[in-house]
């Protein structure tokens, strides 16, 4: 759906201000979205993980470890496939306030598209290069969001994700270096052309979502605390939004309709979008890797 078509309809959960923020702006920070009930549940769950972490002893299909990661002290960079890892991560991304903000960013009709969960640990091991999410899962239009829910308060030391205002009506960037590799990240010489002074930190108590639209170039910090900051992160789609490339992370769950009705006709954006890499050959490790 278009912009102006999704604002035509009656909004759930957002108020009609946030969600022209969230079109002008091309993310949104959504305070004390999340109740106790489901917050306490997912940090409960993603503390479980972190500690079930110390059975492996290199990445697989459920983690993404990180180089310091030992049975004493576990480095996780991110919970693969959230959705397939345990049912209450389904269970929230299907039938929560979450799926509600969707809607209204999203218009009545919503696919699930994939989720992930990354760790921040203390040092720079999980800093994320300025990039945007669209060029490594293009779709037959731009009406994807991607919501992340922070479970703890989350400011400039925690090293949150930033956001450069209005990018997502801008130029949609290869994110391949000269030899044509997939890197998951801006290059330099097109990094220039973006106003990252203009970069908006999406800091935030616990219960935050946060939205970044596919398009929004986005990065993220060094984590300068000494805590692990855990940040879930759901994508959703318009259903009338098609994947014309294999998924990166799919889940058992990708196509899923979880609000209104499945599309009968596709929406065709004329805006191109650059190829990814065919993952379903080339397979996909994490950004952490590839940004590496």
């Amino acid at each position: 759906m278009t912009p102006e078509d999704i604002l035509d309809q009656s909004p759930v959960r957002l108020t009609q201000t946030q969600r022209e923020q969230y079109f002008a702006d091309g993310f949104l920070t959504i305070p004390n979205a999340i109740p106790p009930e489901w917050l306490n549940r997912l940090r409960s769950l993603a503390d479980q993980f972190l500690d079930s972490s110390r059975r492996c002893a290199a990445s697989d299909n459920v983690f993404d470890l990180g180089p310091n990661h030992s049975t004493e002290t576990p480095h996780v960079r991110r919970l693969k496939a959230l959705v397939d890892r345990h049912p209450d991560f389904w269970a929230f991304a299907s039938n929560s306030p979450l799926t509600d903000i969707a809607a209204d960013m999203l218009g009545p009709n919503v696919k699930f598209h994939s989720s992930k969960l990354n760790y921040k640990s203390p040092g720079g091991g999980e800093v994320v290069k300025w990039h945007q999410d669209i060029s490594a899962w293009p779709h037959t239009n731009y009406s994807l969001v991607t919501l992340g829910v922070h479970l703890d308060d989350v400011a400039h030391d925690d090293g949150p994700l930033s956001c450069v205002p209005g990018s997502h009506d801008g130029e949609l960037y290869v994110q391949r270096d000269a030899d044509n590799k997939w890197t998951g990240s801006i290059a330099d010489k097109d990094i220039e052309s973006v106003n990252l002074d203009r970069a908006v930190d999406m800091n935030g108590g616990a219960g935050t979502v946060i939205a970044i639209h596919c398009r929004t170039v986005h990065g993220s910090r060094a984590n300068l605390t000494n805590n692990v900051r855990a940040l879930p992160l759901f994508v959703f789609a318009s259903a009338d939004a098609f994947a014309w490339m294999p998924a990166p992370s799919p889940t058992s769950k990708t196509g899923e309709v979880v609000r209104g009705v499945p599309a009968t006709v596709a929406h065709l954006d004329p805006r191109p979008c650059p190829v990814p890499p065919n993952w379903a050959v080339e397979g996909y490790g994490s950004i952490f890797t590839a940004q590496k």
